[in-house]
């Protein structure tokens, strides 16, 4: 959502990840072996040599690959979330050696429901049919109206997907794990990282970049959220836990990776920690200083949308269109905007997640685990959170140096300024227009 100043954010985030391993290790390349993949084609369209690779060596599955759009048309998302699943499972099932296959898929899979338990919900369609017959317009119909069910395309096609991954039990020893909403680093590999500007993490570094300053949003209802590092974790350890606990556990077992349980926060909550740190590190690059208007009542979200949202928008792009540049911020509010309307079932629910296998996991790890592997929600508080994150958002994200906060605030000041005054222009000429036409 937010300029990145021209970097490569994939090649960016890449070199930070690796940076401390490369000094550690010099020759850790050597130990990588990259095969490319299409989730959408029979057999992730590997070649044969790489797919008897795989077939040779893998140990450990963790199939974490999916579209995250919310919005996805149905076909599509199916091919790639439930297709692509099935696909790495059968190579799960002609692997020589595999000891553990772990699906990731999402706290909100069965969001249909308030209450989210750990284990796979019965659907009414079955997976393999699903995939047999997308060619059939009937059957397609039906399919969609289905689906209706589920808030997205996204929570739908994973839904299916547990459930196809649950049917691989009878050939080796497979668990799902469901993060919540995933946000930025708490530690590893460094404080703030993150490799994407979807779902919220876009939210996020949008609202700080000063993009989106009002929100359609029940400021108490709870949000949950859990750092990329804490799923990384989770996930690893689920990998283990599967295969040594492969003779007890007879069925699949499903991770509610989610921090609500444990550490909740509301969307309030949250404003208020975040605004407090934000203060503290500015950015120099900035649309506007960070501030959001939350509201659920929807007709006074468009309206706060329409001031605080498009009208800078407009007068920002026409300035970009008399400097000869291409103008985008309107386009980027609708953009926006089109996600408000798939997310709206998360922004105005407060779900209940049971994780007791969660904390079943916590406790069979050992202490040199916790710290290698951190994955409990509970051993941080959301201030400390934000207080690591926000400034390595600033340093690594943005590409910013920590300590240019006056100069940063006084550019803020200088560009509200600057917008402020046009809009009360504006507001003044629209008052007088109507002065005109009643008088």
């Amino acid at each position: 959502m937010a300029p990145h100043n021209g970097i490569n954010l994939s090649v960016q985030s890449t070199l930070l990840v690796f940076e401390r391993l490369s000094k550690k290790s010099p020759n850790y390349k050597d130990r990588i072996k990259v095969v490319e993949g299409n989730l959408e084609k029979e057999g992730l369209d590997l070649s044969p040599e790489n797919t008897q690779y795989l077939c040779d060596n893998v140990n450990v599955i963790l199939h974490i690959a999916a579209t995250v759009k919310f919005d996805e048309e149905i076909i599509k998302a199916i091919n790639i979330n439930l297709r692509g699943t099935r696909e790495a499972l059968e190579i799960g099932r002609k692997s020589k050696h595999l000891e553990s296959f772990v699906y990731v898929s999402t706290a909100y899979s069965n969001s249909y429901t308030e209450y989210i338990e750990e284990r796979v919900y019965p659907l009414e369609m079955n997976p393999e049919k699903v995939l047999a017959n997308l060619g059939d317009e009937k059957f397609k119909d039906d399919l969609y109206k289905y689906s209706l069910k589920w808030p997205n395309t996204y929570t739908f096609t994973k839904a299916l997907a547990e459930a196809l991954t649950q049917e691989y039990r009878q050939y080796f020893p497979v668990a799902v794990v469901r993060p919540s909403c995933v946000m930025p680093a708490l530690d590893e590999p460094i404080p703030g990282w993150c490799d994407s500007i979807y779902g919220t993490n876009g939210t996020f570094i949008g609202w700080y970049y000063g993009l989106i300053r009002t929100s359609l949003i029940d400021p108490d209802v709870q949000i949950d959220t859990v750092p990329v590092d804490y799923v990384s974790n989770t996930i690893i350890s689920v990998g283990w836990k599967t295969f040594t606990e492969r003779e007890k556990e007879k069925e699949l077992l499903v991770y509610n990776c989610i921090s609500s349980a444990d550490n909740p926060l509301t969307f309030d909550e949250r404003r208020r920690d975040c605004e407090k740190v934000l203060k503290k590190h500015p950015l120099l690059t900035a649309m506007y200083r960070p501030i959001t208007v939350c509201t659920n009542n929807e007709a006074m979200f468009w309206i706060y949308s329409m001031v605080l949202h498009y009208l800078p928008a407009f007068l920002i792009d026409t300035a970009l269109r008399l400097r000869g540049e291409k103008p985008r911020l309107v386009s980027a509010y609708q953009k926006i905007d089109k996600v408000v309307e798939t997310v709206k079932r998360f922004t105005s629910t407060t779900f209940f997640f049971d994780n007791q296998n969660m904390r079943d996991l916590y406790i069979q790890m050992s202490s040199l685990d916790h710290r290698m592997f951190p994955c409990d929600n509970r051993t941080y508080s959301w201030r400390l959170y934000f207080e690591r994150v926000v400034p390595g958002l600033k340093k690594n994200f943005f590409k910013e140096d920590l300590n240019n906060v006056q100069q940063a605030r006084q550019a803020l000041r200088k560009k509200e300024l600057t917008v402020n005054s046009v809009l009360a222009l504006l507001f003044a000429l629209l008052c007088f227009q109507l002065y005109y036409w009643l008088f």
